[in-house]
C-alpha cells in the first residue's frame, strides 16, 4: 500500500523515499506524473500522514517570537490616563519625557492629541501634571504587558506543544479591547 507523508516544507515523502514537490500554482503548473498520482490518491481518499513537528526548543522560540511581537505592539498602544488615552509609542515617548522635563516651563495653552476611535479629535491641555501622569501611566503599563507576556511565556514553556499556545488573550486593558467594546473596529493607523 502506498503511503505519502508531508514534509511541511512543499513536499510529499512516498513510501519512505520518494520527494515529490507539491507546489502548484496557476503560473506554473506542477506536471510531474508522481504528482498527478499523488492527486489521484487524494482524490480517491487517501490522507498522506502528518510532519514530524520540529524539535520543541524550535517551536517553543517561534511561540516566544510571536509573544513578544504581541507584547511590543501592546506597549505601542496608548495608556489611560483619566478619561483619555495617550499614544505610547517611541516618538510619543520620547516627546512625553520632553514635557516632564520642561516641568512649569509647558507652553501656557500647550493643546495635546488624545488617540481616540471616533472624529473629531480630542485635544486637551497639557500641565506639568498631565505629562508626569502619562509618562507614570506609561511606565505602570509597561510593567503589566511585560509582566504578561512572562505568563505567557511560562505557561507556554510548560505545554507539551507551544506550538498551539494561545496567547492572544490575558493582557491589560488596552485602547484596542476599549474601541471594540464601543462597537468601533479597531483601527492600528490611529496609534
Amino acid at each position: 500500500m502506498t503511503t505519502y507523508k508531508l514534509t511541511g516544507e512543499g513536499y510529499v515523502i512516498r513510501d519512505g523515499d520518494t520527494k515529490i514537490s507539491i507546489t502548484d500554482t496557476p503560473e506554473f503548473p506542477n506536471t510531474n506524473p508522481d504528482y498527478l498520482v499523488y492527486l489521484q490518491w487524494r482524490a480517491e481518499g487517501g490522507v498522506p500522514l502528518p510532519a514530524d513537528l520540529p524539535p520543541i526548543e524550535q517551536r517553543r522560540a517561534a511561540a516566544w517570537e510571536a509573544i513578544k511581537a504581541e507584547r511590543d505592539r501592546r506597549a505601542a498602544m496608548g495608556v489611560k490616563v483619566g478619561a483619555n488615552w495617550f499614544h505610547s509609542d517611541q516618538k510619543s515617548r520620547t516627546q512625553q519625557l520632553g514635557l516632564v522635563l520642561l516641568g512649569q516651563n509647558i507652553p501656557a495653552q500647550l493643546q495635546w492629541k488624545t488617540l481616540t476611535y471616533s472624529p473629531p479629535p480630542v485635544f486637551v491641555a497639557m500641565t506639568p501634571a498631565l505629562a508626569a501622569a502619562i509618562v507614570q501611566a506609561t511606565a505602570a503599563s509597561d510593567t503589566a504587558v511585560f509582566t504578561a507576556a512572562e505568563v505567557h511565556r511560562m505557561t507556554m514553556e510548560a505545554s507539551a506543544h507551544p506550538e498551539q499556545y494561545d496567547h492572544t488573550g490575558g493582557w491589560p486593558a488596552s485602547f484596542e479591547d476599549e474601541a471594540n467594546e464601543a462597537g468601533f473596529a479597531f483601527d492600528a493607523s490611529l496609534l
